[in-house]
């Protein structure tokens, strides 16, 4: 046995050197998928951080990042290892005492108090996200940055891994930024920072340019001047951090995150089962589990023609090899050493070539996740699977081929000729039946969860198409009568000989399927993304808002006054310009309170209701004390409920900015309607309705209720109490789509609002504007630069804010996803394109022969390979949809117990993504044709691939 082997691998290696172009051609599709995998393999174990790296990256050198939470009260502290750390108190505590000490903070020396001398401490954040910026001048006008108030002068900084890249700590009448800060701004060290502030400009000269390690993407300046950043302090003790210390800090109501305490932590109180989940997310398993499946097969079906190209040309070398004596099993034996050998090769190549690049790219990683990471780590243990993997994909790639050349005719073979088969129809059934089998399968896996059913679904459907493929050839080859002369020969020839054809198809159609599931699944998740921010305005709809800096409320703002002062330095950059004010209604100080005194004043609120037949069976669920199972439950119920269909949106926890308008252009940037749609809404608001976007709240009569409630804040109780008895108002109504009109679901008319008692806001005004001008980032810091927040003397601050839902993170994704599946699709059409143009060479100097001009040749070439790529791109994307399909059902498993409900992963087709393939493809076949063509003209011998 072991001899036959060693012959097997012999000849395996002869023929690769022999044949190096073919040889190459496999390894590369073997390998191009292996390679996507091993990178993010690579990518994943180098990002992804332990609960110590987290500590050191966050902490550095130093001990600890101790944080006020509940000051004077002492705590149980539940873990250990992360910095968000999970408490509670000791004991029982009013309300009162626990409010006072949420709003107040420790001191440096209440801290210094419980550690040894010598500590040195220095406040300190791991989220920078305060919120508080300075107004900047930047190179397109005026722009915004985060500050932080720390004295990088301090060692903790520096012992924290804080690193100057240029200059060093600021001193008086100076700042430090951040590298993002910086590349925004433009500036360098020696340059001014020009902040802006109450009509006033101050400049600090930039000392020095630093790096947060765990925030490389974060624009900030930094001076001791400054406000912001710190929720707590980083501690540097002159010795070991112990838990003894961390106890004495949690009893003055402080909690602790230490590198020691994470390294060896301490043992959990009885009751911290509450702040940890050691379950193993099983949707997200099932997911990965699916996602490899499709990859593995992506690869068989990749590489197996390029095995059948191989077979077809070594038919006379395996002619000889039967003819003198050689079994079908040794000739298949021999088939399948090349795939052992290819596939050896192509893994070991590709998780080299990935641990070189995610090395070469180790920067740009760090950046795109925003952190520093320890170094290059390579998951060993996936990446030896890889390896077992790619073994296991370059046999079963290999297999068919094998099994076809144990089959060959030797006469016919030594004689030169390749007699084609018969198609049977068995093939079809066998197809069809499968594919009924793989939905079957799918359809079992689903209801009962099971991951090897949704496998072998994938699997199933897959090889079912790729079965039926020579019956659908022969069926769609009639189809050519109707045709021109180029593709009807293409049609009618992939029709005839589709031994050739239905594995060049077999390439397309898994690199298709692959790529179409996985583009599907992001392009699902960004539009989930988008759904899920609250819409108001229409996308990229630019609105300007004027705040009045009146400190005294009875002075009404006199807003056309600076309207006339704003307008013309909007001009200046925005052409054909039209401002279009935009009435927003608040509950606070309307329904008549307006005249009571600011503290006196009850908080209105009205609130959209539904007819009892309408009513959610889930608002009449007890679930404050329910649990998982309950909740869960109750939220099935609600699924199959139609009257239940509120979203994670559709509340609001306040009456305010509601907009209110008739005009025609307010409304239609509100609600996106057009023609006769808008001329409906414009009806209803102009008899005093209102536009919503709950359908269930709309009642028989076509109108709405709305429920007015009028709430004071009770110092006693400590909570809201309703003020008089609650009112409603019922008025004519249009429903809109659902995901419009923000929390409040409600637009109204100006006859409504007055009806309403609703006031508006005292402090400021907003206006729609058009403009005939592109407006993107540096248009609108160019108008701030000039409008510079005040405008009319100081009496008014401007803002101008551009509406924008996208994820440009999501939209890379795509389009990485998009340029992975081209790439790979090139592989494909070449493979498919080199057994066309190895098996027409017969059939083109017949062509030639008879008289067919160079360029019908040429022309019937192009097709033959445009019809390949239509199959495998029409059957692909039927098995990509398959393979989404479950895919999508593992996404949403888990977000089907949730109410309101989540956004689902949705049937969003990638047209983008999938125009892109075909076209690389279509491409790349039409050079490999012309090259081979040009071979075959100048009497080279032409390799496939």
């Amino acid at each position: 046995m072991f001899a036959g082997l060693r012959l097997s691998m012999r000849i395996a290696r002869r023929e690769a050197l022999r044949y190096k172009g073919r040889s190459a051609l496999s390894i590369a599709l073997l390998g191009l998928p292996l390679l996507g995998v091993s990178i993010g393999a690579t990518a994943y174990d180098t990002i992804d951080l332990s609960d110590e790296e987290e500590a050191v990256l966050y902490l550095g050198d130093n001990d600890a990042f101790v944080e006020s939470a509940v000051p004077g009260i002492a705590l149980t502290q539940y873990d250990w290892n992360s910095k968000w750390v999970g408490y509670s108190t000791e004991k029982e505590v009013d309300e009162e005492t626990l409010n006072e000490a949420y709003s107040s903070v420790h001191t440096e020396a209440d801290l210094l108090a419980e550690l040894p001398a010598g500590t040195q401490i220095a406040p300190y954040s791991f989220y920078n996200d305060s919120g508080v910026t300075v107004t900047v001048e930047t190179p397109d006008g005026i722009g915004e940055l985060g500050t932080l108030g720390y004295d990088l002068a301090n060692g903790v900084y520096e012992a924290a891994g804080w690193a100057f890249l240029e200059g060093a700590a600021p001193g008086g009448g100076e700042v430090a930024v951040t590298e993002a800060a910086a590349d925004y701004l433009d500036l360098g060290v020696g340059d001014d920072l020009v902040i802006e502030e109450n009509g006033a400009s101050e400049r600090l000269a930039i000392s020095g340019i630093v790096e947060i390690p765990w925030n490389l993407r974060g624009q900030f300046a930094i001076a001791p001047g400054f406000d912001g950043g710190a929720n707590g302090w980083l501690v540097d003790l002159p010795g070991e951090f112990t838990y003894e210390q961390s106890l004495a800090l949690n009893e003055i109501g402080a909690t602790v995150w230490a590198t020691a305490l994470v390294v060896d932590p301490p043992p959990p109180p009885p009751d911290a089962g509450m702040f940890t989940d050691s379950s193993i997310d099983t949707a997200m398993l099932t997911i990965y589990a699916l996602i490899i499946v499709v990859v593995v097969m992506e690869v068989v079906l990749l590489a197996g023609p390029a095995f059948a190209i191989s077979a077809r040309r070594r038919t006379r070398e395996f002619a000889l090899m039967s003819a003198n004596g050689a079994s079908p099993a040794q000739i298949r034996n021999t088939v399948l050493a090349g795939g052992l050998l290819f596939g050896l090769i192509a893994a070991v190549v590709a998780v080299a070539l990935g641990i070189v690049l995610v090395l070469v790219g180790l920067p740009f990683l760090e950046q795109l996740f925003g952190y520093r990471t320890p170094g290059l780590r390579v998951l060993p243990t996936l990446q030896a699977a890889l390896v077992a993997a790619a073994i296991a994909t370059g046999l079963l790639s290999a297999l068919t081929a094998a099994l076809s050349a144990s089959r060959v005719n030797v006469v016919a073979a030594l004689m030169g000729r390749t007699p084609g088969r018969k198609g049977s129809k068995r093939w079809l059934f066998i197809g069809l039946g499968t594919v009924a089998a793989g939905v079957a399968s799918g359809l079992g896996g689903v209801a009962l969860w099971n991951v090897p059913l949704m496998a072998l679904a994938i699997v199933l459907a897959q090889l079912g198409l790729v079965a039926c493929t020579p019956a659908i050839l022969a069926g769609t080859a009639r189809l050519g009568r109707w045709l021109p002369l180029a593709p009807r020969m293409a049609l009618r020839e992939a029709g005839r000989n589709r031994g050739s054809a239905a594995p060049a198809i077999a390439a397309v159609l898994g690199v298709v399927a692959a790529g179409v599931a996985l583009s599907m699944v992001v392009t699902a998740d960004q539009v989930r993304m988008e759904q899920n921010n609250p819409h108001d305005l229409r996308q990229d709809s630019l609105t300007l808002t004027m705040y009045s800096n009146a400190v005294d409320e009875s002075v009404s703002p006199d807003w056309n006054s600076g309207l006339v002062a704003v307008e013309p330095l909007l001009r200046r950059h925005l052409t054909d310009l039209e401002l279009v004010e935009i009435p927003l209604y608040t509950g606070w100080g309307g329904c008549g309170t307006g005249d009571l005194p600011v503290e006196d004043r009850p908080e209105c609120n009205w609130e959209l209701t539904r007819p009892e037949e309408h009513r959610c069976s889930y608002w009449d669920q007890d679930l404050e004390f329910a649990g998982e199972e309950e909740r869960r439950k109750a939220a099935e119920i609600a699924r199959e409920d139609p009257n239940c269909n509120e979203g994670v949106n559709d509340a609001s926890l306040y009456f305010d900015d509601v907009p209110g308008s008739s005009d025609p252009t307010i409304v239609s940037a509100y609600t996106e309607l057009e023609g006769d749609r808008l001329d409906e809404a414009l009806a209803v608001l102009d008899e005093g309705g209102v536009l919503v976007s709950d359908a269930m709240a709309i009642t028989e009569a076509g109108t709405v209720v709305l429920e007015r409630t009028l709430t004071r804040w009770d110092e006693g109780s400590d909570r809201a109490v309703e003020v008089g008895e609650p009112v409603t108002l019922e008025v004519p109504a249009m429903v809109v789509a659902d995901h419009l009109l923000a929390g409040e679901e409600l637009f109204l008319s100006p006859a409504a609002a007055e009806q309403m008692d609703l006031a508006r806001s005292g402090w400021s005004r907003t206006y729609l504007l058009e403009t005939s001008t592109e407006v993107d980032g540096s248009v609108i810091e160019a108008v701030r630069a000039d409008v510079r927040g005040d405008v009319d003397e100081g009496a008014f601050w401007v803002d101008l804010r551009q509406t924008d839902y996208s994820d440009l993170f999501a939209f890379y994704v795509v389009l990485l996803v998009t340029a992975l599946c081209s790439l790979i699709a090139l592989g494909a059409t070449a493979v498919s394109t080199g057994l066309i143009i190895a098996e027409q060479r017969q059939d083109m100097t017949t062509l030639g022969a008879v008289g067919a001009a160079p360029g019908l040749r040429k022309r019937f070439a192009m097709w033959q390979t445009v019809v390949i790529a239509l199959f495998g791109a029409g059957l692909g994307t039927v098995a990509g949809v398959l393979g989404y399909t479950l895919i999508r059902q593992a996404l949403n498993d888990p977000l089907r117990y949730e109410y309101p409900f989540a956004v689902l992963y949705g049937w969003e087709l990638p047209w983008v993504s999938i125009g892109i393939t075909l076209a690389h493809s279509r491409r790349r076949a039409v050079r490999v044709v012309r090259s081979g063509r040009r071979g075959f003209r100048r009497g080279r011998r032409w390799r496939a691939g």
